[in-house]
């Protein structure tokens, strides 16, 4: 029985071992409870109850609201947690200012398995790990094909003012930069240094996408209700919000831009200072060798960035497009200096459009 059968069978009769296939959870080991600070999709209904069973580590979860929010709250000193989901992005800060604790990978053999296209130099200091990848998602467009009779096929749509009134957009000012650089042809994609950035005209173009906007999203539920609700036809949304609106019937197209797919990937990091370490590492292996593919990547159709997982669920890697790491772009870390100026501009731009 594959270890998908196993698991689903588990949830109603509480006899399923997770990670019980070739990946391999952690015999005996730690037990204890985990602080952990991470979004409440990640977990499908019912997991964290048979992890409990299975394992004897028992999982506290903080619903996280960004990794924005989550490194303040790392900064702030308020953070009790033995474990703390980051984007990509957020854990260089996090590296450079103490505020984790290097990860011990002997206690993490599904490491091994891990995709290279995600294993990050940056998120190495010193010779040792901070981050390891928990799961690999991509923004493609989502066109609703009844209302869009053009064939879209790039980034420019969202600056489009023949489409004014049907496009939306993420309410995220570096997101907002990296789009608006993608779609322009802008080198470097990811500047570091302010002087790479033509700020009037990147205050100018994201007015324009502001302008001919029918909604922002800020969150994955209100970024499919822009959609359902007919009130935008074209925006930049999570993989996932795609499948369940196509799985409800609503002719939703995928879009991969010609300019690039905007990839993310969050990491697991372990905050200095932590109670429960042991049980934090073996909860991390549990992820890769079971959970993670049960509570988040058969369900919601963002991958675990594991190889053998892939291996072990007869998936393959182009499922995910990650046969071609190439076809993504990501939004690389920066210098918060250069955050803080993207912040301005967008509210600027905003306010020029009158949002």
């Amino acid at each position: 029985m594959s270890s998908r059968r196993r698991y689903l069978a588990g949830i109603g009769t509480g006899v399923a071992t997770l990670g019980a296939g070739c990946l391999g959870s952690i015999g005996g080991g730690a037990t204890g409870t985990v602080s952990l600070l991470d979004w409440n999709y990640v977990y499908a209904d019912g997991i964290l109850d048979q992890l409990e069973n299975d394992t004897g580590i028992s999982v506290e979860l903080q619903a996280a609201q960004s990794s924005a929010q989550s490194l303040s709250l790392l900064r702030s000193g308020r953070s009790d947690h033995d474990l703390v989901a980051l984007g990509n992005y957020a854990v260089p800060p996090a590296i450079e200012e103490g505020l984790l604790q290097p990860i011990d990978l002997g206690q993490i053999p599904a490491y091994d398995g891990i995709l290279d296209v995600v294993k990050k130099e940056y998120f190495r200091s010193d010779g040792s790990v901070y981050g390891v990848p928990r799961s690999f998602g991509q923004t493609p467009l989502a066109v609703n094909t009844d209302t869009i009779d053009d064939e879209v096929t790039s980034l420019q749509a969202l600056f489009d003012e023949s489409y004014e009134g049907q496009i939306g957009g993420r309410d995220d000012a570096r997101l907002q930069v990296l789009y608006e650089r993608a779609a322009s042809g802008s080198d470097p994609i990811n500047p570091t240094s302010a002087d790479d950035i033509d700020f009037d005209r990147l205050r100018e173009r994201l007015a324009t996408h502001v302008g001919v906007a029918g909604g922002l999203w800020s969150s994955g539920g209100s970024s499919e209700q822009l959609l359902r609700s007919g009130e935008v036809a074209i925006q930049p949304v999570w993989n996932y919000v795609i499948s369940s609106m196509q799985a409800s019937g609503i002719p939703v197209e995928r879009v991969y831009p010609d300019e690039g797919t905007k990839a993310w990937f969050i990491q697991f990091c372990i905050p200095k200072g932590a109670e429960n370490v042991e049980a934090a590492h073996r909860f991390i292996q549990e992820w890769h060798a079971g959970v993670g593919y049960e509570s988040l990547m058969a369900p919601s159709n963002i991958a675990v960035p594991n190889e053998r997982v892939f291996e072990e669920n007869d998936v393959e890697l182009s499922a995910f497009g990650l046969d071609d790491p190439s076809r993504f772009i990501y939004e690389e870390p920066k210098p918060q200096s250069l955050i803080e100026r993207y912040a301005q501009v967008w509210s600027e731009a905003k306010s020029a459009a009158g949002a």
